[in-house]
């Protein structure tokens, strides 16, 4: 319930906090006295709309904040949800002159696709002249359900739609039909035949791109390595020198420092000789093949294909390998296990099937009580002649069931009946709409009910049924309700006046509570307009005190 509305810098309204109660509140006013400006904050602050034009002339920043208490059960598990349990609620919002916006729930920033998601949890708006969801066809089942409370039923069919789909997915995995799983086995040969054939293993990318650029350079290798041997090993080669130095420090062995010389010059040349000898070795290897660099390419450009076909690298491709002849293996031993599932999937169609069943008739059970209560209420509000059906279409199960479902009505006896929502004239529309809002809505919402001047248009008799209807749906739920129809305003339990006034050459406007004789006064001017008489005061008088009467 909408305990406080705070608004600052929101159109005509500087600043102001008004306070409503349980039961009917009416906001009563001229028509420019502001009334839908209170409207356009609760819509603001709850991230419905975001109309920046609201935001004061000349102001920085516009604020609403919004108090809520008590909270339903829904309301309060999405808090928890949030880590904000609480027994109550203030959501707070501000519009920067950027266009910036910003939102807290009980003082934290808060998205504002959750604020959204509250703000259906705790106001329901019905809008004159606004096209109302519930006269559509797509919505008209989740209202049918809600009214059946088939909570429980649709839970469990979510359940059995959840084990169909692993089950389904569980035969895909094990290649599905017997074609299906023929093919794949088919195709699963073909690639462990390719790899199997080209017999790779770990590493030999690598030793053949040593090999390729060996073979590919091999003149240059052979002019380095031939000139390299040359001077190593050549006629007045580093060799042979060495080999005379090492003879003439052999002669200076037993002179002092001087014997290790020798020594390092024998290994110096005992190195030199194996390097020589591996350079000969590669001299005699170094000669260009061009049949073994062409057979090396296509070898290369063979795992090249492989790996870009299954993984990217050599240890891909074997672990591919390795996936597909286990895959292949099961596929093989499929059968029993298929035939296994398509039991169970033709069980749990059954069971899907079963719960669908029980779910369309406690719906049809819901449309004969719908059918018969909204033609009833109707009847009330002055559509005599109404009838209205729910009716029914089969489809595909899926998560809400296996129905389609859509309202249906004809307005006066003889005419046929047509969608809901092409059918009803403006007035029409109004009343069904506050008949459905009556009927569909349930204790524990716990919302506050919006209602913007639908009484446009209504009068008499119609009047007065519509004004006990509200203080119906106000007995189970808050009703916030503007209203130019006396018999609607009478019937009130908390007043709340708008008013325009000018002040320092600015127009401002505010809403305050009234009581007593101030009621009466508003009520009399709605009567008989701006002139007021003690005629129009008494009739005005006999009217409030019949709505308190027929509350």
């Amino acid at each position: 319930m909408l305990r406080t509305l705070s608004i600052k810098n929101l159109a005509l309204i500087k600043s102001q906090e008004i306070e409503f109660d349980k039961g009917l509140n009416i906001i009563l006013g001229e028509t420019g006295a502001g009334k839908s400006l209170i409207f356009d904050a609760l819509f603001f602050v709850l991230s419905i709309r975001t109309d920046k034009s609201l935001l004061r002339t000349g102001e920085e920043t516009m604020r609403v904040d919004a108090e809520f208490s008590p909270l339903s059960e829904e309301v309060k598990n999405l808090l928890k949800e949030l880590e904000l349990e609480d027994d109550e609620l203030i959501i707070s919002r501000i519009l920067h002159s950027d266009g910036r916006t910003s939102t807290k729930l009980n003082g934290s920033p808060c998205p504002q696709a959750v604020v959204k998601k509250l703000g259906a949890m705790l106001v329901d708006s019905l809008m004159q002249h606004e096209s109302v969801d519930i006269l559509k066809s797509k919505n008209h089942l989740s209202y049918l359900d809600k009214f059946c409370r088939l909570e429980g039923e649709k839970e469990e069919l979510g359940v059995k739609l959840c084990d169909l789909k692993e089950l389904r997915a569980r035969v895909s995995a094990l290649g599905g039909s017997e074609e299906e799983r023929e093919r794949r086995k088919d195709i699963l040969l073909y690639q462990i035949s390719e790899i199997e054939k080209a017999e790779i293993k770990l590493g030999e990318d690598e030793e053949l791109e040593n090999k390729i650029k060996l073979l590919e350079s091999s003149e240059q290798i052979a002019e380095a390595l031939g000139e390299s041997s040359l001077l190593l090993d050549g006629g007045n080669g580093v060799i042979r020198n060495l080999a005379v130095c090492e003879r003439l420090l052999s002669k200076l062995s037993n002179i002092g420092e001087l014997d290790t010389l020798a020594e390092r010059m024998i290994s110096a040349r005992i190195e030199l000789d194996d390097i020589a000898s591996e350079i000969k070795e590669f001299l005699a290897n170094a000669e260009a093949d061009p049949i073994e660099l062409e057979r090396l390419n296509e070898r290369k450009e063979k795992i090249k294909s492989l790996k870009r076909k299954f993984g990217g690298s050599i240890e891909a491709v074997l672990e591919s390998l390795q996936n597909m002849r286990n895959e292949y293996d099961e596929l093989c031993d499929s059968g029993d296990k298929l035939a296994k599932l398509q039991k169970q999937i033709e069980k749990c169609n059954g069971e899907i099937i079963s719960v669908c069943s029980k779910i369309r008739l406690k719906r049809e059970e819901g449309a004969k009580l719908v059918k018969s209560g909204l033609e009833r209420e109707l009847s009330d509000l002055g559509m005599k002649g109404v009838r209205f059906e729910v009716n029914f279409a089969s489809k595909t199960p899926s998560a809400d069931g296996a129905d389609e479902v859509s309202f249906v009505f004809s307005a006066n006896k003889g005419q046929e009946l047509k969608d809901l929502s092409k059918t009803a004239s403006g007035g029409e529309s109004s009343r069904i709409m506050l008949a459905m809002k009556n009927m569909f809505a349930r204790p524990d919402d716990q919302k506050t009910m919006i209602f913007d001047e639908i009484d446009s248009g209504i009068s008499g008799e119609v009047g007065n049924m519509m004004a006990i209807k509200l203080q119906s749906i106000s007995a189970r739920d808050q009703v916030i309700a503007i209203t130019h129809l006396p018999q609607v305003a009478s019937a009130g339990d908390r007043f709340i006046k708008a008013e325009k006034y000018v002040e320092g050459g600015s127009t401002f406007s505010k809403a305050t509570p009234i009581c007593g004789d101030e009621i009466i006064k508003e009520i009399a001017h709605m009567i008989g307009g701006k002139d007021l008489t003690s005629v129009m005061l008494e009739n005005a008088h006999q009217l409030y005190n019949r709505g308190r009467r027929d509350a």
